[in-house]
């Protein structure tokens, strides 16, 4: 007899990317909820728990159920995660590759066309070097205009027009895109690790942007915020990103604290396995 595929399947990679996020060991997610063997079958084969111990992983990792898991059948909404985990570790060239096997006609819920134009901004600004053609991605991600307050896709979109209009040299509209991105992050609570992810994201990208802009004095702002935010909530995500940044505006202002930044982004891109940064670390540091 043919055995029915369970309805939902998990995504263990990105219980383990929440988790670590939260600087939490498989025990300590696991404590008083399910065994660490249980943990690291979730993780390692997507191994579905039974419904009570995963609403109780939910609430314990402060993320939604749709960011952990995903219809068993409903292929295209794992391609996305894919996607979004490419876009996050700034992955442009396979996010494409996964994303050429979607079919924008094919998805039927607003949010995830939404999703679907976001990334394409973000490939067409990084992978494709063509910002006006990530300018009508992102627009359509805002149009209709999106007003919810937290909206995490609206905020990056918002975010990826600053980065196109700064590809394209237009200072003065990339000054108002950030600053918009910057509003509507101010205040957002942070009870789920995605937004934690998301606020250090802007503030790297916002940080990227002023320094190609040579506005060093904003760079150390952003960047120092992002920072702050990070070593709050012990988070290694994009640390080694932004006190790289930091080196770099501090050596561009003939500022002698930027050799003991090097030394740090250096030792996190380690620690963060960032073999490629690590490597332009050490070529941009034996300048300063």
């Amino acid at each position: 007899m043919h055995k029915e595929q369970p309805a939902l399947r998990i995504l263990g990679d990105r219980v383990r990317h929440y988790r670590k996020l939260k600087g939490m060991s498989q025990a300590e997610l696991a404590k008083g909820i399910c065994t660490q063997a249980t943990i690291s079958l979730i993780e390692k084969r997507n191994k579905v728990p039974s419904m009570n111990i995963l609403v109780r992983l939910v609430e314990r990792l402060g993320v939604a159920m749709a960011d952990i898991v995903v219809e068993n059948r409903d292929k295209t909404q794992v391609v996305l995660a894919k996607v979004e985990q490419l876009v996050r570790h700034s992955d442009f060239t396979q996010a494409e590759q996964a994303l050429n096997g979607i079919s924008i006609d094919k998805l039927t819920g607003g949010d995830d066309k939404k999703r679907y134009y976001y990334f394409k901004g973000m490939i067409e600004l990084f992978a494709q070097h063509a910002p006006d053609e990530a300018i009508y991605y992102f627009g359509r991600v805002l149009n209709p205009l999106v007003t919810r307050e937290r909206d995490l896709l609206a905020i990056m979109a918002t975010l990826g027009l600053g980065l196109a209009y700064a590809e394209k040299k237009a200072q003065d509209r990339a000054r108002v895109y950030i600053d918009q991105a910057l509003g509507l992050l101010k205040g957002m609570p942070l009870k789920e690790a995605k937004y934690l992810d998301v606020e250090l994201t802007i503030y790297w990208h916002t940080a990227r942007i002023y320094y190609e802009l040579g506005d060093y004095q904003d760079v150390l702002k952003h960047v120092g915020d992002g920072i702050d935010v990070a070593v709050t909530h012990d988070s290694l995500f994009l640390l080694d990103e932004l006190y790289a940044l930091r080196a770099f505006a501090l050596q561009a202002l003939g500022d002698q604290q930027a050799a003991s930044a090097y030394e740090i982004a250096k030792a996190l891109a380690r620690v963060n396995q960032s073999q490629a940064l690590y490597e332009q670390l050490e070529k941009a540091s034996a300048t300063a």
